[in-house]
Order: C-alpha cells, then sequence, then structure tokens
C-alpha cells in the first residue's frame, strides 16, 4: 500500500509506503456461509462473511465501548504503550510472538461464526463496516488541532545526534522499518517489552499460525531475536559521532555556535573530513553530566528559554523542549494530556518544573554515575527486574523527567496532565489461568496450541472460539503481568505523545554539549618561605586553568591515531595539556 501527493508519480513523490501487515483471528477451519439455492436467487449484492476492523490503540481511546461485556481494558491490544514501543512509520507491521493482530492495532471482530445479516437482496452489512472504532481524531479533542498529530519531521539542519530520533533506523535480522520497537529510538531509552531488561537482546519463539480447508491446523514456530533497538542505537552513536555543523560548500564555521576551530586555518580541509573534524574542534562550554550541582543542571536547563517556535506562543520565558520544529499547535501552560497542545503541539517547562527536574537529575547522578561515557549516561542500566527495576526502566534522565512530575511518575503519585487518570492511563496487561489472558478471552479450554516452553507460556489458557493468540504474550518480563509488585512496570498509555517529554526531546537542545569527562581544570597552588626559626617570611597563591588538546603527548602519533597505533607514551600518558591562563592571587581571593 502507498500514499502519494494527489496528481504525482509514487515513484517521485511517495509519502507512505506499508509492504507487510500481518493479522489473523484463528488457526482453525475458513469461515463459511452455508444458503440454500433459494436464498441465494433472492440475493442480488454482496454479503458480508465476517468483519476485522483495526485501528491504532491511542491513549484516551475508549475501546471498551467496543468489546463484548466481558472484556477489559488490555485485550486485543487495547491499550499499549503506543509511542513509546512502536514504530509508527514502519513499512513492515508483524504479529510478533503469539498475537493475533499485530500491535499497537486494537481489534475488532463481528460475528466470528459468520452470522452477519444476509437479507435478500444482500448488501446489509450493519454498522460495523462504516464506523470508526473508537476515536475519529487524534486524542480525545473534536475541537483543536484537526485531528493531527506532528510525530516526525526531517530537520533542516541538525546539530545533535538526538534529531535521529525522527529517522526510520528500526529493524532486526529479517527487515529494517519493523513495527516492533519505537519509532523514536535513538535518544530514547525506555525498556522495551519485547526484551528481558537484562538484555539488549534476546532470542525468543514466534509463531505463525496454519489453517486448511479439511479443517486440520496448528502453529510453525522459529526462534526470531527481539533488541532494544534505542539502548543498541545510543551505544553505537553517542560516543563514536558528532555533527559538525560544517556546511558543505563555503566557509568552514560550524554552524553550531557553541563549536570552535582550533586551527587557526578557518579554511583547513581537515574540518570537513569526517575523520578529522573532531580533532580540530572544541565545545565552548561543554557540560560534564556527571554534575551534582543543583543549580548547574538548572542553568544548562535554563538555556532553553527565550526559544520561539513557530506555533507559539510568542513569549519565551519557558524553556522548551518541542519534539520538532513543525508542531503545528502552541503548547499549554499546564499540558492537558488530551487536546491539541499534547498531539499536535509541544512542551515548556517552568521555572518551578526546572527546578524540581533539576533535583532528580542530580539524584539520578549520585545514584548511577559516575557515567563513564555519554552513552552510559542516555541508556538504561542492563539489570534483571526483580533487582533493580527503577535502573533498567529507563535512562537517568527520563527517569528524572518522569519523577519530577513533568509527565506520569513511576508511582503515579506526581502528574503533569490536567485530563489524565494515571490509573486509567496505566498499561493492563493481565495473566490468567499461569498463562497471558488471550486477545478474545473465554471459557474454551480445548485446541490450545503447544508452547515452545512449557515454563514460559505464550498462548493463553481460555479463550473464544480457539483464539488462544495474546498480546500480553509480549511481554519478556512476565512478572509485570502476575506480580502485583511489577505490573506498574507497564507504564501508562500516554507515554510517548508529542507532549510527553522525552529524553531525547531534552537531548536536541543540549545533546551537541555534554560530555562525560572535564577538559578543562582549575588548579590553584600556594608556596610559604619559613626563616631558620620556623616563622613565615612570606606566602604566595597562583591559578592555572589547563586544558586537554586532541594532540597527544607523543607527536609521532596524529590526533586521529587510535589503538595499537599508538605509542607506548600516548598509551600511558594520552592528551597534551595545555596552560590557558595564570595569575597570582591574594589573600583575600582564598
Amino acid at each position: 500500500m502507498e500514499l502519494a501527493l494527489a496528481g504525482s508519480s509514487s515513484s517521485t513523490r511517495l509519502l507512505r509506503t506499508i509492504e507487510r501487515f500481518e493479522f489473523d483471528n484463528g488457526y482453525y477451519i475458513p469461515n463459511q456461509r452455508r444458503l440454500t439455492a433459494t436464498e441465494a436467487a433472492k440475493i442480488t449484492r454482496p454479503i458480508p462473511l465476517m468483519l476485522y476492523s483495526f485501528q491504532l490503540s491511542q491513549p484516551g481511546g475508549a475501546y471498551k465501548d467496543y468489546m463484548p461485556s466481558a472484556y477489559e481494558m488490555g485485550q486485543r491490544a487495547s491499550t499499549l504503550r503506543t509511542f513509546a514501543d512502536f514504530n509508527l512509520q514502519s513499512t513492515r507491521i508483524r504479529r510478533p510472538i503469539a498475537s493475533y493482530n499485530p500491535p499497537p492495532y486494537f481489534a475488532e471482530s463481528n460475528d466470528s461464526i459468520s452470522q452477519l445479516p444476509a437479507n435478500p437482496p444482500g448488501g446489509d452489512t450493519g454498522i460495523g463496516f462504516t464506523r470508526n472504532l473508537a476515536i475519529p481524531r487524534w486524542g480525545r479533542s473534536p475541537k483543536d488541532g484537526g485531528g493531527k498529530a506532528v510525530l516526525f519531521s526531517v530537520p533542516s539542519q541538525f546539530s545533535t545526534l538526538a534529531q535521529l530520533q525522527h529517522a526510520d533506523l528500526t529493524g532486526d535480522d529479517l527487515n529494517a522499518s519493523v513495527g516492533h520497537q519505537p519509532g523514536n529510538a535513538v535518544g530514547n531509552s525506555y525498556a522495551t517489552p519485547f526484551v528481558k531488561r537484562s538484555l539488549a537482546a534476546q532470542a525468543r519463539t514466534s509463531y505463525e499460525l496454519v489453517g486448511t480447508a479439511s479443517n486440520q491446523s496448528g502453529t510453525t514456530n522459529s526462534s526470531t531475536t527481539y533488541y532494544d533497538i534505542s539502548h543498541l542505537l545510543n551505544t553505537s552513536l553517542w560516543d563514536s559521532y558528532f555533527f559538525s555543523t560544517i556546511p558543505r560548500s563555503g566557509p568552514t564555521v560550524p554552524e553550531n555556535p557553541t563549536l570552535l576551530t582550533l586551527d587557526s586555518d578557518e579554511q583547513s580541509p581537515g574540518l570537513k573530513d569526517p575523520l578529522t573534524a573532531a580533532s580540530l574542534l572544541v565545545t565552548d562550554g561543554a557540560f560534564n553530566v556527571n554534575s551534582t550541582d543543583k543549580n548547574a543542571w538548572k542553568a544548562f536547563l535554563a538555556s532553553a528559554k527565550h526559544f520561539k517556535h513557530a506555533a507559539g506562543p510568542a513569549t519565551g520565558a519557558e524553556a522548551a523542549f518541542p519534539r520538532s520544529l513543525e508542531q503545528i499547535s502552541p503548547s499549554a501552560g499546564q499540558p492537558t494530556g488530551t487536546e491539541a497542545d499534547s498531539f499536535s503541539g509541544y512542551r515548556r517547562l517552568t521555572d518551578d518544573q526546572i527546578d524540581a527536574l533539576a533535583g532528580e537529575i542530580v539524584k539520578q547522578v549520585r545514584l548511577r554515575g559516575p557515567f563513564v561515557s555519554v552513552s552510559h549516561f542516555v541508556n538504561r542500566a542492563l539489570a534483571k527486574i526483580d533487582s533493580q527495576p527503577a535502573l533498567s526502566r529507563s535512562g537517568s534522565l527520563q527517569s528524572a523527567i518522569d519523577e519530577s512530575g513533568v509527565n506520569i511518575a513511576f508511582q503515579g503519585k506526581k502528574n503533569g496532565f490536567k485530563n489524565v487518570s494515571a490509573s486509567e492511563d496505566a498499561v493492563t496487561l493481565r495473566w490468567k489461568n499461569n498463562g497471558p489472558r488471550a486477545d478474545y478471552d473465554g471459557g474454551d479450554t480445548d485446541g490450545r496450541p503447544a508452547d515452545a516452553d512449557s515454563k514460559h507460556p505464550d498462548w493463553a489458557y481460555t479463550s473464544v472460539d480457539n483464539n488462544f493468540g495474546a498480546v500480553a504474550s509480549i511481554v519478556a518480563d512476565q512478572e509485570m503481568l502476575k506480580d502485583a509488585t511489577y505490573i506498574p512496570e507497564q507504564g501508562y498509555r500516554s507515554t510517548g505523545i508529542p507532549g510527553w517529554l522525552t529524553q531525547a526531546d531534552v537531548l536536541q537542545v543540549i545533546g551537541g554539549s555534554i560530555t562525560a569527562k572535564s577538559d578543562t581544570f582549575r588548579i590553584r597552588a600556594f608556596g610559604e618561605a619559613l626563616d631558620a626559626n620556623g616563622k613565615s617570611t612570606a606566602k604566595a597563591w597562583c591559578e592555572a586553568i589547563i586544558q586537554r588538546t586532541p594532540s597527544y603527548v607523543d607527536p609521532a602519533n596524529a590526533p586521529t591515531a587510535r589503538g595499537v597505533e599508538l605509542s607506548n607514551l600516548n598509551k600511558t600518558y594520552g592528551r597534551k595539556y595545555q596552560i590557558v591562563s595564570f595569575r597570582w592571587l591574594s589573600a583575600q581571593e582564598i
């Protein structure tokens, strides 16, 4: 399926393509409708056999209204972290593990035994074929924003790696652009439900349903590797790459004003060489993420103040962290979580929110630090959910954002949204009869497919019409389904909407200036002269500012040399330091 601009060739103006979309509702005999010859003679228009409707599961969607009365939220993919765990721009959307429909698409079916009306002359499909499932607009607002949500954009200028959150960098061993990984992967750090918290990749069994006209049916399964793609991308990118913002043509002056050139020759070709550019640039005012100074973090975050977004408001007194520059609605003083400000708008932080956030960041630094690299700061910890749930839930910055009350805190006691109830917004995938609850839950128990591992059930134990598939089976750490202590770890449905502040949104602003170590140091020295009796006759104080440079102590190696290329002297002492300032101090300055 391809979507292109009207009147254009899809090959030149293609906007969207879906190459694979898997869904199924059963593995038994194909649906049939039996009509007598007399009945058939009276029907002159098409008649339906069965209806399956799929709609993207959204926060705020009243999906229970479209399910049988005994159903609860959490079935048929009705409650998931749609914007955090799934790639809404993917081209290949498949059913992971044992799901019948591809999450996060909410599924509705009518008359699973093919009993939709077939009154002559036919064509009576019922309301199910013509209605939209739950919500006709993004979010719950019929008034503002025109039902639009801006989720991804292509930045006109890259200055920080976090802007790559808009790039579709998802993929696995089978395909690129897959639906069961986060769309805004780079810079974010929420743990994926598909992989155990202690792992960044996990081989799991995925099932394929097989049915034939002869009533025989069954499953085939294969080992599929699932990935925490955010963790892997962050590890690969944040400590190895940066954007120099050097234009491809014209003067080699960085468009990022915090980057300064070391080479006196500003036309140096090395500035455009991806291998040498870093050795010719320094950051003016780099910020060490290991800082435990709350006021320093406040000042750093407040650098996002006085930014004017095209969508408004005109004043820039609050710190702005927009998902993109293309957001079409203004932000709200207190985000609604349901209106245009939260689906087509962006987030701003007040001074009080910055203060709370800075305090939480310091707590996370003390808890998780020292950070030995930027990716260590950005990523969550790889740890077991039962031993370190908080550290493995998300990275330090995201945890600080959530716990500060800017979004919804883990336990729901702090909530930054005006119209969102933490209890109603919570994801509720469940455990039933010692297995994941079925998408189509009921009283049937016969015909359940076999699990690849009986100690780790994927299929539900009760169903309707032998539909034992379970979206709940995607949760790798199944403690989140069956243990009350860990059920909250499933998170909140609103996670990742444009009005939910993510760490990638913040890193888009500050990511070009952070470092995990300091390169500039203040050194103070004291000297004293004593006479023969040990009495002080003179005192002196001095101060030097020294700075680490890209050059090695031994000039035999170029600044770009690495590993085995280095001389023994450089392996021992590393980069060269230079004194950039020196002054004598008075006693009053000490």
